[in-house]
């Protein structure tokens, strides 16, 4: 019986290991008040469950990119779930010093594009997955919309 208990638990472990990642996309940014050295802001995502599971988060965290350098991250404990093949929108504050904006802009006059990467992790109210990793990466090119891929 222990054995069969044992093979089981490996199974559910395992199963969970391979679960699909959340889409996850930044539908919104809202400038927030910061101070002298620090800007921070509200970043509005939408998080789409490609899975047959419901998400069910107790919070997280992520980290912006742009051209290769951090941006802004943030943290955030705010619960939400996510249906089965479903989504919800969410908001995260996120911080960023006036220095890595000001490298930001200094390297923007030299390149064609922006080429940005969203990172993160959702935290899960399950004992067995403790988080959830998601990805986005793509290029942003002046007039001509949006290019993204998802991981």
């Amino acid at each position: 019986m222990r054995l069969y208990a044992a093979a089981c638990l490996l199974l559910a472990v395992v199963g969970c290991a391979t679960a699909p990642r959340p889409d996850v996309f930044v539908i919104g940014i809202e400038p927030l008040p910061g101070g002298a050295l620090e800007q921070r802001v509200r970043v509005d995502l939408r998080v789409q469950n490609p899975s047959t599971q419901r998400i069910s988060a107790t919070g997280m965290s992520m980290r912006l990119l742009v051209n290769g350098q951090p941006l802004a991250r943030g943290v955030s404990a705010e619960a939400f779930s996510v249906a089965p093949l479903g989504e919800t929108t969410t908001s995260i504050v996120a911080s960023t010093t006036v220095f890595d904006l000001m490298r930001q802009l200094y390297g923007a006059q030299t390149r064609p594009g922006i080429d940005y990467r969203l990172e993160g992790k959702l935290y899960l109210d399950d004992p067995l997955r403790r988080a959830l990793s998601f990805e986005r990466e793509g290029t942003l090119a002046p007039g001509a919309g949006t290019a993204s891929r998802g991981r």
